[in-house]
């Protein structure tokens, strides 16, 4: 069982346990405020910004003094590098990469000096999960008050627009960001107080990308889903409209990709002519809209056409300005 069904299990528990209390007469506690009870509940002794294999970190609890050499620093029973004193009284290292884990954990810090015990901690450990471009997945992870970063990876092997979508949380606002480096600084991709999804557009050159996910705010804690694309995706569902020389492949929450055979191309691609794709973002996912030079019933749409209908308002498209069209 991983921690984030375990959290949800956690959750459940609350949330039942507010039922039970509950009177009749509604003078019992309402079960949503369990979660947020549980949205602040710490986590760690410790909770830093960062924590994922390879980032910069500082130790501010005691004042550490004398020279790097003096100290080792172990998270989680495996060796940090990169320790330094900046001569404020402060402690730098590298997290390093603890195998196994999945999903934020709590892993106990010791921090020797000159061989002996000099500080035991508890701190917030965040794997990086490596995402397929326009692939499905199965990732729902937890974000919080108490521990508001999350971390994902993408590789690009060409410049171009990618499109970020997080959804399926409610009653929180989520912010992205992404880092070239684990110990750079973060870029952002977009920060709107937007609450139960999330999604934008971003042009980046090739090149691999840690994606920053952090709670920014609001009353429960956030389970999200990804979908990350650089254009056309692999569907988990399909709308074949060719009615309207049109058809549609989801990729959204689902978790597998539904065949070559099966999708839009694999449905049509022998007996119509596409003339573009349409990738956009919506609060449930990301979707590829494909258009045809003819269908069943309508005339179809010449590339420029279908281009206008995917980034112009007004030709019943959906989040025009973070689309993502494709010719042919």
């Amino acid at each position: 069982m991983n921690l984030n069904r375990k959290t949800w299990i956690y959750i459940l528990l609350f949330y039942t346990i507010g039922l039970v209390g509950c009177t009749k007469d509604n003078s019992g506690t309402d079960p949503l405020m369990y979660l947020v009870v549980f949205n602040g509940l710490p986590v760690a002794d410790i909770v830093f910004e960062k924590g994922f294999p390879g980032s910069d970190n500082t130790l501010t609890t005691n004042n550490f003094t004398g020279v790097a050499g003096d100290y080792t620093i172990t998270v989680g029973g495996e060796a940090a590098t990169g320790i330094n004193l900046p001569g404020d009284g402060s402690l730098e290292f590298i997290m390093p990469t603890v195998s196994g884990i999945t999903e934020n954990t709590t892993l106990p810090m010791v921090v020797t000096k000159n061989g002996n015990p000099f500080l035991a901690k508890t701190v917030r450990y965040r794997p990086i999960i490596d995402i397929t471009l326009g692939a499905p997945n199965s990732y729902g992870r937890l974000v919080s008050a108490s521990d508001q970063n999350s971390y994902l990876r993408i590789t690009l092997g060409s410049t171009g627009d990618v499109l970020f979508n997080i959804f399926g949380y409610i009653g929180a606002n989520l912010n992205l960001y992404y880092y070239t480096s684990p110990t750079g600084s973060k870029t952002t991709i977009v920060e709107d107080g937007r609450t139960g999804a999330q999604f934008k557009k971003a042009n980046l050159t090739s090149g691999t990308y840690i994606i920053e996910v952090k709670y920014s705010g609001g009353v429960f804690p956030a389970s999200y889903r990804t979908n990350i694309a650089n254009g056309q995706i692999q569907a988990t569902g399909v709308s074949n409209q060719m009615d309207y020389a049109r058809c549609y492949d989801t990729l959204g929450g689902g978790t597998a990709y539904v065949g070559a055979s099966h999708d839009c191309n694999g449905l049509n691609g022998s007996t119509y002519t596409r003339s573009g794709r349409c990738t956009y973002p919506s609060d449930g996912g990301l979707t590829t809209r494909s258009y045809y030079t003819s269908g069943t019933g309508f005339g179809g749409f010449d590339p420029w056409y279908a281009q206008t209908t995917c980034t112009q308002p007004g030709y019943g498209s959906y989040n025009e300005s973070e689309a993502i069209y494709e010719f042919n």
